[in-house]
């Protein structure tokens, strides 16, 4: 156990630039990753998990090797680089998984809780209630049905299909292409997760208008305030079982987005 300890070491000792360079890009990527994006995990345990994982990719060999400008100032844009390879793939993860935020904001109007916004600690910003609730419970899910290993093992891989160095990021029209088209899927996905309850809630709204032209001495605004947010909170319940079914569309769109992204990178 010893001699592969010290194996392991001088393997890794040989290989600190490619470290630093794999790190950079696992770094980025976990820093935005949905879960481990919030404050709910400590800065030194992101470093850890990206430092392990980095050293677990340089030692196994799995990196090829790299041609880059043996300088300092080359070194350190080759670290931008994968810096932001890394981030941008998180990014489009992320991207796809906040759009929950998008469809809790549509309900929230509806409903009656477009004035009220939460603080969410875990993003250090303020949130729509409803949205928050649903991003909560996509992350849950993304952790319990294994989707994050999924995710993670995309960026473990993406050394195969995309080298160090190898990734376009300035100048590349199918990169900004490829994200236009996806922004285009997320707000789909987005108001059609939502439309089932706006469209409830639009009809009650009908209703209330007919209402107050048959009997026009009620008061609409006292009324119908409570009506819509009962009529919102009910149909929260009955929309529960399908959260899998939205989370399945969630994750299919961040791990296509993720691949999208991988492959404009890569030319």
């Amino acid at each position: 156990m010893e001699k592969l300890g010290l194996y392991l070491l001088g393997r890794f000792m040989d290989s600190a630039d490619v470290f630093l360079l794999v790190f950079a890009r696992l770094l980025a990527f976990v820093l935005i990753l949905p879960v481990f994006s919030g404050n709910n995990i400590n800065v030194w345990g992101k470093l850890s998990f990206a430092a392990s994982a980095a050293f677990l990719i340089t030692v196994s060999g799995h990196v090829g090797n790299i041609v880059y400008v043996n300088t300092a100032p080359g070194f350190v844009l080759l670290i931008l680089r994968e810096f932001l390879t890394g981030f941008i793939m998180g990014f489009m993860v992320y991207l796809a998984f906040s759009l929950v935020f998008f469809a809790g904001q549509l309900l929230d109007f509806q409903i009656g809780f477009s004035m009220v916004s939460a603080f969410d600690p875990v993003t250090q910003i303020q949130v729509p209630i409803i949205g928050n609730l649903f991003f909560l419970t996509l992350c849950a899910m993304l952790v319990w049905s294994g989707g994050l290993r999924v995710l993670l093992s995309v960026m473990f891989f993406s050394y195969d299909a995309l080298p160090i160095g190898g990734s376009v990021i300035l100048n590349n029209p199918v990169l900004t292409r490829t994200v236009l088209d996806l922004m285009t899927s997320f707000i789909t996905v987005a108001v059609q997760a939502a439309m089932p309850i706006v469209g409830a809630i639009m009809i009650i709204d009908v209703a209330m208008g007919l209402l107050v032209k048959a009997t026009p001495q009620m008061n609409v605004f006292v009324v119908g305030m409570p009506i819509k947010l009962l009529a919102g909170l009910a149909l929260l319940y009955i929309m529960a079982p399908i959260l899998s079914d939205i989370y399945n569309k969630v994750f299919d769109l961040a791990y296509t987005a993720a691949i999208g992204a991988l492959k404009a990178m890569a030319g």
